[in-house]
């Protein structure tokens, strides 16, 4: 008869899709699974356990102190600094900073707001990598003393504003929240400060966090963590303690790749004081799949393509044939991670020409083939 294997999944907070993807794993591999909820029972779960193996996120001190005095196979799911040479799976924080900044630079803003880290290694790790990718880009963070969303907030903003020469309610603003949560909270406070989301305050979280979404009035843009994809990296970590303890790297950090930026309403805004250049951008972005060109851009603002070109020239990062590469080549990785449509049929979906514009657009923008990203992205296979 096989061995019966026990995994306790102990986080400090609860998250389903870490759960779920666990999950996925233990059935795998015929485990039985515990998943406590409530972190304030932990300690007296530990007290009387005696499984096969633990996926955890070490922060609590009882939890800390069990582990240190007992030998038991162990995966972490933090950055805390508990000294354990243990393995951990945690996010690409940097990945998630590069996506992020991406998003704000395509959407036109060449200034980010964050709040005060508050020492949180994660949120540091965050902001680090934001800031480097929009400095690269000659951009900037600008971190906020605050380090809760409060009232706070919004008066440091106004001062921030004031000190311009302009008021709040004229800016249009990127922040970049953390977790989802603080960016509902960011939603939520702008509009009883009377602002506007994502006319002046355009707001990116991060995780992608359906529960938190649906209570929003305004649909929250988010970099999508794939939390339930780093609870398989976990589990299936741990099942190589469970079997082969002597060929795994105690100390390996393992990175978990986000599968990219969800976008909705909360950032569907262009940065752009220019009106025309604002609607241009608009109507590219609702008709880039139809093959236009900026000829007919022109036509439908009701300027000459040279006027058109001159605005974006003065007040847009790239020009209307580019943004339209470029809106078609964001749809081109979109349908490549998510369906398994061939080539041919993206590139009508698209508006691109041909499958070699398509190829060479989106090697231009991604550095690598179509094929290789989709290989990469590990999603459906192509038909």
């Amino acid at each position: 008869m096989l061995e019966q294997k026990y995994v306790l999944l102990l986080l400090e907070w609860y998250d389903y899709r870490i759960h779920r993807g666990v999950a996925r794993i233990a059935r795998q591999y015929g485990w039985q699974l515990n998943c406590p909820k409530d972190p304030v029972t932990n300690e007296g779960i530990l007290k009387g356990w005696q499984g096969s193996g633990c996926i955890a996120l070490l922060q609590c001190t009882n939890t800390l102190e069990y582990f240190r005095s007992h030998d038991i196979p162990l995966v972490d799911m933090g950055l805390g600094n508990h000294h354990l040479t243990i393995p951990r799976v945690v996010t690409d924080n940097k990945e998630i900073g590069r996506l992020a900044a991406e998003h704000f630079r395509d959407q036109g803003y060449r200034e980010v707001f964050a709040l005060n880290p508050s020492g949180v290694k994660m949120y540091e790790e965050r902001l680090k990598s934001i800031r480097h990718f929009m400095q690269a880009d000659g951009g900037e963070v600008t971190v906020l003393e605050s380090r809760t969303m409060q009232k706070e907030v919004f008066n440091e903003l106004r001062s921030l504003a004031l000190g311009r020469s302009r008021k709040l309610e004229e800016l249009s603003l990127g922040f970049f929240a953390y977790q989802d949560t603080m960016a509902a909270e960011m939603i939520s406070l702008s509009r009883q400060n009377n602002l506007r989301v994502p006319e002046n305050i355009a707001v990116l979280g991060v995780d992608n966090d359906d529960l938190v979404n649906s209570g929003l009035n305004i649909e929250l843009s988010s970099v999508d963590s794939d939390l339930e994809g780093l609870g398989v990296a976990a589990a299936n970590i741990l099942n190589k303690l469970l079997t082969e303890p002597k060929e795994f790297g105690s100390q390996q950090i393992v990175r978990h790749t986000p599968k990219g930026v969800v976008i909705r309403q909360s950032t569907d805004c262009y940065a752009v004081e220019n009106p025309l250049v604002a609607n241009a951008l608009h109507w590219i972005k609702n008709n880039y799949y139809n093959g236009i060109q900026a000829s007919d851009v022109a036509e439908a603002m009701g300027v000459t393509q040279q006027g058109l070109q001159k605005a974006f020239s003065n007040n847009h990062s790239k020009s209307p044939g580019q943004e339209i590469r470029h809106q078609r080549t964001l749809a081109v990785s979109h349908l490549l991670r998510t369906s398994g449509a061939n080539l041919s049929t993206i590139a009508k979906n698209c508006g691109f020409y041909s499958v070699n514009s398509l190829i060479n657009s989106f090697r231009s923008m991604y550095g690598i083939t179509p094929g290789k990203y989709r290989k990469q992205k590990n999603r459906i296979p192509e038909k």
